[in-house]
């Protein structure tokens, strides 16, 4: 993490904020039980999360009209555009992590790590 974690500092981002927000930027509108399950965050930790995100106005919550349990996430106009300033930086970043470890072992380790998401 050493990689992102300044990028995400200088932003007032932490990494738990950012995979929230990336998620949101790939899925759109979701509700709170998916994203608790794509980000891997237990949804007591993950509210803390969403609150925090919604006091710098880069979510907005919606109560589900037809089950006033479900609650869906989006992203505010604000964190769009603060995730496309910022996606270039950590693309970056990742090139200069698979320069660091070489590719193929780059390559391995983007296997596993999918292969322990989709277990």
């Amino acid at each position: 993490m050493e990689y992102f974690r300044p990028i995400l500092a200088s932003n007032d981002i932490t990494e738990q904020q950012w995979r929230v927000m990336r998620i949101l930027d790939v899925k759109g509108e979701i509700d709170f039980t998916t994203l608790s399950q794509e980000s891997s965050i237990l949804s007591p930790s993950l509210t803390g999360i969403i609150n925090r995100l919604e006091k710098l106005e880069y979510v907005e919550k919606r109560k589900c009209a037809h089950d006033g349990r479900k609650t869906y996430i989006h992203l505010t106009d604000k964190a769009e555009h603060l995730v496309e300033q910022l996606r270039p930086q950590i693309e970056n970043q990742y090139v200069a992590l698979k320069q660091r470890v070489g590719a193929d072992k780059y390559a391995q380790l983007s296997q596993l790590l999918n292969d322990l998401i989709d277990s």
